[in-house]
């Protein structure tokens, strides 16, 4: 009996914790102004007053009218400088294990070409004891999937990372060997697969600064 009522109890929690990741707001909670392009007409850009979650995108036209859209029906989404698209098929966290993200969720596009790299922010646990986590995805422009750059959490890098990376900069042997060396981590990636995208040197980013100012 004690059994049955503690697998209940981590179904149920489980189910938690599932539910707040798909439902989470992912990028402010506050409604932002932007546009977007539906995935039957890559042609026109809606402009609107945008509010962004995994798998909802709310819009309200300059009339007022609010309509609401799944990962499937939208092709990009532009807020400011930040654009967003739709990538599936990557892990997430949940609980104690991770599970394979089936279904589209709305990513922020940090760099696209050959291979984009995408950020997914989200949360797992339970309401009111939630944790907001970030995974970085790549997917390489003839696949329908992406894939979960695995990261150190003390370093940023680890061998997992390099081994993941090592094959799509093969064909780049001063990119490969700013990985080897150790001489990039997460904070350098969009630089690193920006370089490979263009065909140029790599960049390394401007440090940001605390006060948010050069």
């Amino acid at each position: 009996m004690r059994e049955k009522v503690l697998t209940s109890i981590l179904f149920y929690a489980a189910t938690l914790m599932a539910n707040a990741q798909s439902n989470a707001g992912l990028f402010g909670t506050g409604i932002e102004v932007g546009s977007y392009v539906l995935a039957d007409n890559r042609l026109i850009s809606y402009p609107a007053k945008i509010k962004l979650f995994a798998k909802e995108l709310v819009a309200k036209d300059g009339q007022g009218k609010t309509v609401r859209y799944s990962p499937d029906e939208v092709y990009s989404i532009r807020i400011g400088s930040r654009r967003y698209t739709t990538a599936q098929g990557f892990r997430t966290k949940v609980g104690f294990g991770s599970r394979v993200q089936q279904e589209k969720v709305f990513v922020e596009l940090l760099d696209s070409g050959a291979i984009s790299i995408m950020r997914y922010a989200y949360t797992v646990g339970a309401p009111g004891m939630a944790s907001s986590l970030t995974a970085y995805l790549l997917q390489e422009a003839s696949q329908d999937t992406a894939v979960t750059i695995p990261v150190s959490a003390y370093t940023g890098k680890g061998k997992r990372f390099r081994d993941l990376l090592t094959p799509y900069l093969a064909k780049r042997s001063d990119l490969l060997t700013l990985l080897n060396d150790g001489a990039v981590g997460l904070d350098e990636l969009p630089a690193l697969i920006h370089a490979l995208n263009v065909n140029q040197p790599f960049v390394r980013p401007k440090p940001i600064s605390p006060f948010g100012v050069d």
